[in-house]
């Protein structure tokens, strides 16, 4: 059996290494993870294409990486954890689960997963939620008075994330908590040692990066391909706006509706906000005490994507197993695998599939299609931007490694 991760590695850092290294000294298994592809949880964009990041990890020590799809990937942290578990459960050769949080204290942590099944929860939540606060702020005070740990703690994102696994776990696979070492998430200072991905992202949009200091938190692959990325031109989510403002002043009230996690009224906001003059100011004009900026910035890709409301739960029962990067471990594992794997999008999609969308299609192959959707919008956000259809030319990477 294999330990499975849900990650992003955007990029893969000393902190993913130190996790990786615990792994094993723990089980010694082989490590399948599913990555995030071009859009992050948050609704970011990754620094990095997604055949890169799985190409690193694996050079960092994974043995497979399959890509969690866009519509699993770039949603809240209860949705990711789901998605990212329901994938890992479908291959049927996980038995246990490894993941990071602030805080070492298992049973605080299923204490917490527990208590969103309490019957004072959702009263509590509601009444919380009544008096203006968010539904993200509500459910950290609920918790914290039930575990006691602090609001701060429980704020974070891993810690936000080992919770909503603890809940999503089936019986079969068992948690195996690493205790976070190094900087905190979104932390914008580089370390000496384990900085966040935060503060290595931000460093590269240096005009002069620190890239000693970088090379201290990275491999020397990751490095090379980070500065590469650098002199080609950085991602820049600031290339959405245009097109935002394009499909705005085009777009009816009601058609707005019809987007996945457009309520509360949020499609008249988002009218409003096409007289903005740039991203920035889209996003302050739409970001409220209801609604954190990764929510805006995942709904600004639904509505980009036109990920319909009504398509969520179909896909959400769905899966899709598609292999990004392996190395001769990964390879055995694959032969183990009993769930459909995809190597090939030609396989399973058409030229007339993708400029039809979504007629005719089965729940895996819908996933599929905005996986491509996704990487074609993330390719626009270079200057010049990439050639389209990525996801059509690239294989999965088989990549030699020390045994």
């Amino acid at each position: 059996m294999a330990v499975g991760i849900i990650a992003e590695y955007n990029p893969f850092h000393a902190g993913h290494a130190y996790q990786i290294s615990e792994i094993k000294k723990f089980c010694g298994e082989e490590i399948i993870a599913v990555m995030s592809g071009s859009f992050t949880q948050r609704g970011l964009p990754t620094i990095l294409d997604k055949w890169t990041r799985a190409r690193l990890a694996v050079l960092g020590g994974v043995d497979l990486v399959f890509e969690l799809p866009f519509v699993k990937a770039a949603r809240s942290a209860q949705d990711f954890a789901r998605g990212g578990i329901k994938l890992l459960e479908s291959l049927g050769v996980v038995d246990k689960l490894a993941f990071g949080a602030e805080v070492a204290e298992p049973e605080k942590l299923k204490s917490a997963a527990a208590a969103f099944g309490e019957k004072f929860f959702p009263e509590k939540l509601r009444w919380l939620m009544s008096q203006g606060i968010s539904y993200a702020a509500a459910a950290t005070k609920i918790l914290s008075e039930v575990t006691g740990l602090e609001e701060e703690i429980l704020r974070q994102p891993n810690t936000i994330l080992a919770i909503e696994y603890l809940r999503a776990l089936p019986k079969k696979i068992t948690p195996l908590l690493i205790k976070r070492i190094g900087a905190s998430y979104g932390d914008l200072t580089l370390r000496e040692k384990f900085s966040s991905a935060s503060a290595i992202r931000a460093s590269l949009c240096e005009n002069s990066p620190p890239w000693e200091k970088i090379s201290a938190q990275v491999s020397a692959e990751t490095l090379k391909a980070l500065r590469a990325e650098k002199n080609s031109g950085l991602v820049d989510e600031n290339f959405l706006f245009r097109p935002i403002i394009a499909k705005l002043l085009i777009s009816r009230a009601e058609e707005l509706q019809k987007i996945y996690g457009m309520t509360e009224g949020l499609e008249f906001r988002l009218l409003n906000a096409a007289s903005t003059k740039n991203f920035s100011e889209l996003e302050k004009i739409l970001i409220g005490r209801r609604y954190t900026a990764s929510r805006i910035r995942r709904l600004l890709l639904y509505f980009l994507l036109n990920v319909a409301a009504e398509e969520i739960s179909e896909l959400d029962k769905a899966n899709c197993a598609r292999v990004l990067a392996f190395n001769e471990r990964g390879r055995e594992l694959l032969k183990k695998i009993s769930a459909p794997i995809i190597t090939k999008v030609t396989k399973h999609l058409n030229r007339r599939d993708f400029y039809e969308r979504r007629r005719n299609l089965e729940p895996y192959q819908k996933i599929l299609l905005f996986d491509v959707l996704a990487t074609n919008l993330r390719g626009i956000l270079f200057e010049p931007p990439e050639l389209p259809q990525k996801d059509f030319l690239t294989p999965p990477q088989f990549i030699k490694t020390p045994k």
